[in-house]
């Protein structure tokens, strides 16, 4: 059963995400933080993160994805950011290229709302790399 932890700070998005994938086999945590998040990395060693870029601060999420890309015991763990930025605050943000993906420590963004299946096929896709 792969194992997915959300952090997100929209609590309705946790609560729909979390149920949607629990239904796929997904064994799913989740945090409304990053500090919540990293406690949750504790005692929690999911196969893949997904992370919100815009929570406490507007980089939250790329402070949250370095410590745990620095971390050696998650260093390999896929992250999929999800944000709402490029509505938002009006610019895009890409990890195309492998220089872009080590820079923001991110393996993924995708732009919310993210429709369910779309969300499940690029879990996957990561989760057979």
């Amino acid at each position: 059963m792969p194992k997915v932890l959300i952090v997100d700070d929209d609590k309705d998005l946790l609560v729909g995400q979390k149920a949607f994938l629990e239904k796929r086999g997904y064994q799913v945590e989740t945090a409304s933080s990053a500090g919540e998040g990293l406690k949750r990395l504790e005692s929690f060693t999911p196969d893949l993160i997904l992370a919100d870029l815009m929570m406490e601060h507007y980089d939250t999420g790329f402070v949250f994805c370095k410590k745990v890309k620095d971390d050696p015991r998650m260093a390999a763990v896929p992250i999929i950011m999800q944000t709402s930025a490029p509505k938002e605050l009006g610019f895009t943000l890409e990890a195309y290229n492998e220089r872009a993906r080590k820079w923001m420590k991110v393996d993924e963004i995708l732009t919310k709302p993210v429709p369910l299946e779309d969300l499940v096929g690029k879990i996957e896709q990561h989760l057979a790399r």
